[in-house]
């Protein structure tokens, strides 16, 4: 893998990818998640349809537990003239790292207490078996498509060597490295602005006037620039549930209705960036090594799936890093290996290369 300059600016380089997706592509469905990434992308999909007298369809798979802002940014989205919308609100389920007792969010379960209702706008039931799974949903949906489908998806390979990795390794279309192969020889994932960094969202976003999801302004107020805390997700999954230190204070009608729905939530709260708690940064003062402390807490842990963490890690390297960060995965019940343990030799190596780009 090669990186290669060119000398267009990355608007402008969007700009022609988007512009030669629908020179090949009828149909055109953009992917958002109400985010700055998705805030960018629909942009740029909307000119280029306006421009051509076309319309693009807006997918975005609700989760429940989202921000409310993110809601409201989806709604005006939605209803926008240009728009067919693919908003789907069905069953779910969502992994609850919050939690060693309640392991899903049944997201849109029949029965269950959802945080919000229904929007009209969305789509309620589907008329076939679909996979209940969030990343698994995305694989049955492109393998629906009967027609020539572009997906644009707002990944930016600048976040991780592995999302670089991820799109450019084989070029999914036409040869062109920003593209990528689904199940479905109809289907293409495509990401225009794969390219882009942090401040080029941002400059996109400030020079067009765009109007983008409000839980922005709240996180940049409390805690400045800082790329790691300025993520719109989902409130609860592996990647994501320390947001709720902060949900409390800036949405708290939506901290309440989500401690009233699932387990975990209040303790999520209080003690998510303890390095103790819910991640393995320093290793308690009781424990000589991080694996006595995994193997304790492989002892006395709740969790009904216990054996598959042993059986993981029985084939893994017993060095230190690697039982820091078993401890990580114990600790926040990924018994789906979500957050996967990098082994220490290979994990340095990709850093050196990776920051030598």
């Amino acid at each position: 893998m090669v990186v290669e300059y060119k000398t267009d600016d990355v608007l402008t380089a969007a700009r022609k990818r988007v512009a030669m997706v629908f020179d090949e592509f009828p149909r055109v469905v953009v992917s958002v998640s109400g985010g700055k990434d998705s805030t960018v992308l629909r942009f740029l999909a909307m000119k280029e349809a306006e421009r051509r007298g076309r319309r693009i369809e807006m997918f975005f798979l609700d989760q429940e537990a989202e921000y409310e802002s993110t809601i409201d940014i989806m709604r005006e989205w939605m209803s926008d003239e240009g728009t067919d919308p693919a908003w789907y609100q069905v069953p779910l389920k969502m992994t609850n790292a919050t939690s060693h007792v309640e392991y899903w969010l049944y997201a849109w379960g029949p029965g269950e207490d959802w945080l919000r209702p229904k929007d009209p706008i969305a789509i309620h039931s589907i008329d076939a078996d679909y996979p209940q799974r969030f990343y698994d949903f995305f694989e049955w949906y492109e393998e629906q498509q009967a027609e020539k489908t572009a997906f644009l998806v707002g990944l930016r390979s600048k976040e991780s060597f592995n999302r670089f990795r991820a799109v450019t390794k084989q070029p999914g279309y036409n040869g062109w490295a920003w593209t990528t192969k689904t199940k479905n020889p109809n289907a293409f994932r495509v990401y225009p602005i794969y390219d882009w960094t942090f401040g080029d969202v941002w400059k996109c976003i400030v020079d067009n006037g765009l109007r983008y999801n409000p839980h922005y302004d709240r996180m940049f107020a409390k805690h400045g620039i800082n790329m790691s805390k300025m993520r719109v997700s989902n409130l609860i999954h592996e990647k994501s549930f320390r947001c709720l230190v902060d949900l409390q204070e800036f949405e708290p009608a939506t901290f309440d209705k989500l401690m009233r729905r699932l387990q975990g939530i209040h303790c999520a709260a209080l003690y998510a960036t303890d390095e103790h708690v819910f991640d393995a940064k320093a290793l308690p003062v009781a424990f000589s090594s991080w694996r006595s402390y995994r193997d304790y807490l492989l002892d006395t842990t709740p969790l009904n799936r216990v054996g598959r963490f042993r059986k993981r890690f029985a084939g893994q390297p017993d060095d230190e890093e690697t039982c820091r960060q078993q401890v990580k995965q114990v600790l926040i019940n990924d018994w789906e290996n979500s957050v996967p343990v990098h082994f220490v030799r290979k994990e340095k190596l990709r850093a050196i290369w990776w920051d030598r780009l």
